[in-house]
């Protein structure tokens, strides 16, 4: 385990940026301890946040059992009347659960913050640095166990009434609200025997005779408070859902991660068609030029099949010739294609022409000579054999119908 940066953090954080702090080694054990601004934060791989004070309320409801995706629903509707604000506003976690007296449902033990406060603290730690990897309450971390187990220190009070209980108490008016809260422990029954005082370095202990004579309980002292101590993986982290952490970059990934999923589906459909297209198209070229070979073979039953379509070509080429007619591959036929490929700028965009032997060498000039690559390309789908050279910085266009081998 890396080292670990723990922060006390009050209400009234950030506003007053100061805050308790300890850094813990691999070991657990702390390395060093004070109290400052973010500025004076000691490095640490992770850093993690005990919510003090009144900020989170710890309470245990009765819950019907029933399936764990109803869990929300059914710990807001649990909580509705328990609660000041709507549940809707609160981010809740679940501390535990356990069966209830009547065996027919579950007592839910249920972390209650707000999820704007929860929002602006992981916002603001992100912010300078400081992203809170988990975050716990401090009713839930003080010290707790049989008996009433009172915290104090220079933060506030924590009373711990169970194991599954823990509430935070006005320092100021400790005396009177422990004596109501020992007055509701006799109705009910369940009053312990003492109340067990932890009181953390710095921290002014109370009149121990006043706390005994308000409650009617004995007050023991017992180990020192600190506020750190409580904290492990048994303690529910409140970050989840929607607050869970993550690693940098990985928030953007989450959030991304649908849209590469629709992504990849539309890429992995075009492959698919694109390829069954291609596919077709070899098959169609296949079909096409088996039946030109059948038609050459039926047409010249005599010669060998070595290139039908240009065979086909020759022999029309001759046909053409024995009646007086222009072969493709003739100087006007070439220069005719040419024309069209050079469109409009076949106007004064031939300085000279050549011809021998089924090949037509056109020097280009003016606009023409700007756009020679295009009209290479032009010719060559229109089945010409097309090439361009340049000599002395003049561009010459070499063009020729594909010859039989």
């Amino acid at each position: 385990m890396s080292t670990r940066l723990l922060l006390a953090i009050d209400e009234h954080w950030p506003t007053r940026p100061d805050c308790p702090w300890v850094l813990l080694g691999p070991d657990g054990k702390p390395l060093s301890e004070g109290h400052s601004e973010p500025r004076h934060w000691p490095a640490a791989a992770e850093c993690e946040l005990v919510l003090t004070g009144p900020q989170c309320l710890w309470l245990e409801v009765p819950l019907p059992r029933g399936a764990r995706r109803d869990l929300p629903r059914l710990l807001a509707y649990a909580l509705e009347d328990r609660l000041l604000k709507d549940p809707d506003t609160q981010h809740l976690t679940l501390s535990h659960r356990r069966p209830a007296d009547d065996g027919e449902r579950d007592l839910a033990g249920v972390l209650v913050v707000a999820r704007e406060r929860l929002r602006q603290l992981t916002a603001q730690l992100a912010a300078i640095g400081r992203p809170a990897r988990r975050v716990w309450a401090e009713v839930q971390t003080a010290p707790g166990g049989e008996g009433w187990q009172l915290s104090l220190s220079p933060a506030g009070a924590i009373l711990r009434s169970g194991i599954h209980q823990g509430v935070a108490v006005d320092a100021d008016l400790l005396a009177p609200l422990l004596a109501q809260q020992a007055a509701a422990a006799r109705a009910a029954n369940a009053a312990p025997a003492q109340i067990q005082l932890h009181l953390a370095p710095a921290t002014q202990a109370p009149d121990l005779a006043l706390l005994q004579a308000e409650t009617g309980l004995a007050v023991a002292t017992g180990a020192p408070y600190r506020w750190w101590q409580g904290v492990d993986r048994k303690c529910a982290n409140l970050l989840h859902g929607e607050f869970a952490f993550r690693e940098a970059g990985a928030g953007w990934l989450g959030r991304l991660r649908p849209a590469l999923v629709v992504g990849a589906g539309a890429l992995a459909l075009w492959l698919a068609i694109n390829v069954g297209e291609a596919l077709w198209l070899r098959q169609q070229v296949g079909q096409a030029g088996e039946r030109i070979e059948r038609i050459y073979r039926s047409t010249f039953p005599n010669s060998p099949v070595v290139a039908p379509a240009a065979q086909m070509r020759q022999q029309l080429n001759l046909e053409r010739a024995r009646h007086g007619l222009l072969r493709d591959d003739d100087a006007l036929a070439l220069l005719a294609l040419a024309a069209e490929a050079l469109g409009t700028d076949a106007a004064g965009a031939v300085a000279a022409v050549h011809y021998e032997d089924g090949r037509l060498d056109l020097t280009l000039t003016g606009p023409a000579a700007a756009r020679a690559d295009a009209i290479v390309g032009l010719l060559a789908s229109r089945g010409l054999l097309a090439d361009l050279r340049t000599d002395g910085g003049t561009p010459h266009l070499l063009l020729r119908r594909e010859n039989l081998q």
